[in-house]
C-alpha cells in the first residue's frame, strides 16, 4: 500500500468501536458498516437492522443496504462484498484507509483492482478541533467526573484508621473497591459509565495504569483517576487527584508539591501554536529540576514516565499529544495535563485535568478541589 491524501475515503467497522465512523455518522450501533466519504458526500452500508435508523439519523448521508448492491458471489455476506458493491455502484476504483485497517480485507479488496491507500495521519483529522457541542459534551462527562471524585475524596477523608494503619469505614476494611463502587453509583446518575476506574494505593499507585485493589492505607498516597464515558453521545471526561489520609512522608510530600509545579508549567505554556513537545518539556524540567529523575531505577521504570497528556474526545486517548511526538496545539483541541511521578518505594502521585486550548492560553472544563492530604 503507498499514501494518498485525497481522494475517497474508507472505513469500516462497528461506529460503536469505531470513533471515525460515529463522528461522520452520527450514531451508535454494535454491527460492523461500510462508509465511504468523497468529497462533501457521503455513502454508508448497513444491515437491513439498522437501515431506517440510519436514514432517520443520518439525513446527509446515502444509506445503502447490501442487497441493493452487486456483490461478487465469492465475497457475499461479508464487508468485503459491501465496499465492492458500494465502490462499484459509485465509480470509484482507488480509497484511502487508516492506517489500522485490516490486511485481510485490504488483501481481498486489492484482488477485485481496488486500489489502496493509507493516510499519513489520522483518517478524519477534524476530530481534533471540538465543535461548540462536543465541548459541552466532554465537559458535561467533566463535571460528572469532579463529583465522582468529591464523593471518593469525602469517604476516604471519613474512613478511620486502625492498629494496622488500614482504613475503615463503620468498622469495614476501606478498599480500592469499596471506594471504585462509590464513584460508578456518581457516575451512573450522569449517565456515564467508569470502567477502568484506578483507585490505587501505595506501591500500586507506583504503577501508572494498575487500577489498585485490597485495603487502603493510612500515610500512603492514593490516586484515584476517574474517566467516565457518557452512555449516550460517548464521550469521555478525565481527571486525577491524589490523597493522603493521615500524615504522608516527607519524600511524598515533595513529590506532590513538585508534580503541582509540573502541571502549572505545563498549564502556563499551552496555548494555540505552542507544540505538545514544549509543554511536555516545561512539564518534565520542572520535576528534574526538583531533583527527580525519571528512568530505570532498581531495575524498573520510575519517575515520569509517561507524557504530559493527551487529547480526548470520542477516545479516551486522541489526537492531539503533549509529548516528544511532534504536533503543534490549536485553538479548540481539549487536552488532558497530568504529570506525575511513580517511585515503588514512596509510591505514585499524579494530577490531571482537562483543558480547552485557546489562542491566549487555555481554561479548564471543570473546577475540582484540590487537595492533597485529608
Amino acid at each position: 500500500m503507498g499514501k494518498q491524501l485525497t481522494g475517497a475515503i474508507l472505513a469500516m467497522g462497528a461506529p460503536q468501536e469505531k470513533p471515525d465512523i460515529r463522528y461522520r455518522v452520527g450514531f451508535s450501533v454494535p454491527d460492523p458498516v461500510v462508509y465511504v466519504q468523497q468529497a462533501a458526500k457521503k455513502y454508508l452500508v448497513v444491515s437491513l437492522l439498522d437501515r431506517e435508523l440510519a436514514r432517520r439519523v443520518a439525513p446527509d448521508i446515502q444509506v445503502y443496504s447490501p442487497d441493493a448492491l452487486r456483490i461478487p458471489r465469492a465475497l457475499r455476506g461479508t464487508l468485503s462484498g459491501w465496499i465492492v458493491g458500494l465502490l462499484r455502484e459509485l465509480g470509484i476504483h482507488s480509497v484511502t484507509v487508516a492506517a489500522d485497517f485490516p490486511v485481510r480485507v485490504a488483501d481481498q479488496l486489492r484482488r477485485t483492482g481496488l486500489r489502496l491507500f493509507v493516510a499519513d495521519g489520522p483518517l478524519v483529522p477534524e476530530r481534533a478541533i471540538k465543535t461548540r457541542v462536543e465541548l459541552d459534551r466532554i465537559t458535561a462527562c467533566q463535571r460528572a467526573a469532579v463529583q465522582a471524585m468529591r464523593a471518593a475524596i469525602r469517604l476516604i477523608a471519613r474512613a478511620r484508621v486502625d492498629k494496622k494503619n488500614r482504613l475503615r469505614i463503620r468498622g469495614q476494611l476501606l478498599t480500592s473497591e469499596h471506594v471504585r463502587r462509590a464513584i460508578y453509583r456518581v457516575l451512573v446518575d450522569h449517565n456515564c459509565a467508569g470502567e477502568g476506574t484506578i483507585v490505587a494505593c501505595g506501591e500500586q499507585a507506583a504503577t501508572p495504569h494498575g487500577v489498585g485493589h485490597g485495603p487502603l492505607r493510612a500515610h500512603q498516597s492514593i490516586v484515584i483517576d476517574i474517566f467516565p464515558r457518557h452512555l449516550e453521545h460517548g464521550y469521555w471526561g478525565d481527571l486525577t487527584r491524589t490523597v493522603v489520609k493521615g500524615t504522608p512522608s516527607p519524600a511524598l510530600k515533595k513529590m506532590y508539591a513538585a508534580v503541582k509545579a509540573a502541571q502549572a508549567a505545563a498549564l502556563t505554556e499551552i496555548c494555540a501554536g505552542v507544540s505538545g513537545r514544549r509543554v511536555h518539556r516545561a512539564a518534565a524540567t520542572a520535576l528534574a529540576r526538583r531533583g527527580f529523575k525519571t528512568g530505570l531505577l532498581d531495575g524498573k521504570a520510575q519517575g515520569f514516565i509517561h507524557s504530559t497528556g493527551h487529547g480526548i474526545g470520542l477516545e479516551v486517548h486522541e489526537a492531539p499529544s503533549l509529548s516528544l511526538r511532534p504536533g503543534r496545539l490549536r485553538a479548540g483541541h481539549v487536552v488532558t495535563v497530568e504529570p506525575g511521578l511513580y517511585y515503588f518505594q514512596h509510591g505514585g502521585v499524579r494530577i490531571e485535568d482537562t483543558v480547552l486550548v485557546t489562542r491566549g492560553g487555555c481554561r479548564k472544563l471543570a473546577a475540582c478541589v484540590d487537595v492533597f492530604q485529608v
